[in-house]
């Protein structure tokens, strides 16, 4: 409950502001399609960049002056390759996000959005790692499609020297951890270590 009001999705980002006593109430709204089901979202440049967990969308908005509850839609594309779309029984439920700092080594402003098969059949390949550019004007164009061997990616972070590093676990089958090393303009991946011991891991801290 935030200010007395249930505090629920309804396929909307709500926008909390704090007052002088660092109380947060909400201060807009900015909606998304319907039926997407907003999971993660990230900002750049003050583009907001959100992942649909039930359409499996990446999708790009300004964001708006508060006061302004809208905005328009830029780009708004499937995290899902198109063979994988086409497995029989397949079921997918988008999770993770990120946007690493461009940087000398990886100058252009990549997005790597993860995808979960949910469903019964799986690919012998594993779930990808979808890889998008993003612009000034906040068009997403899709680049590659990575596929990682892990079933279910849940968490990801990037880390390292110039966030070259991308650790990945997978939640379903023999689990586990990859660690990936960007290569090329950063639109592909290198696997540089993995422990199948470790399993069920959602988030990353690199330290």
């Amino acid at each position: 409950m935030t200010n007395g009001l249930p505090f629920q999705g309804g396929d909307t980002i709500w926008r909390l502001v704090p007052n002088k006593d660092k109380v947060f109430s909400i201060g807009g709204e900015i909606p998304q399609p319907t039926g997407s089901g907003p999971r993660h979202a990230v900002i750049h440049d003050g583009i907001l960049v959100t992942l649909h967990e039930l359409s499996n969308t990446i999708v790009t908005q300004r964001i708006p002056p508060l006061g302004q509850n809208s905005s328009d839609i830029i780009s708004n594309l499937s995290v899902v390759p198109e063979d994988q779309a086409a497995l029989e029984g397949a079921k997918f439920g988008a999770a993770e996000v990120l946007i690493p700092s461009p940087n000398a080594a990886f100058p252009s402003t990549l997005v790597y959005a993860s995808n979960r098969n949910i469903g019964p059949n799986d690919d012998p390949r594993g779930d990808a790692i979808a890889i998008l550019t993003l612009d000034a004007d906040g068009k997403l164009q899709l680049v590659n499609q990575f596929f990682t061997g892990l079933k279910q990616i849940r968490g990801m972070q990037f880390g390292g020297p110039d966030n070259r590093f991308l650790a990945a676990s997978g939640v379903a089958g023999d689990g586990g951890v990859i660690v990936f090393e960007r290569v090329g303009k950063g639109d592909e991946f290198v696997q540089v270590a993995s422990n199948k011991d470790i399993q069920n891991l959602t988030s990353f801290v690199w330290v």
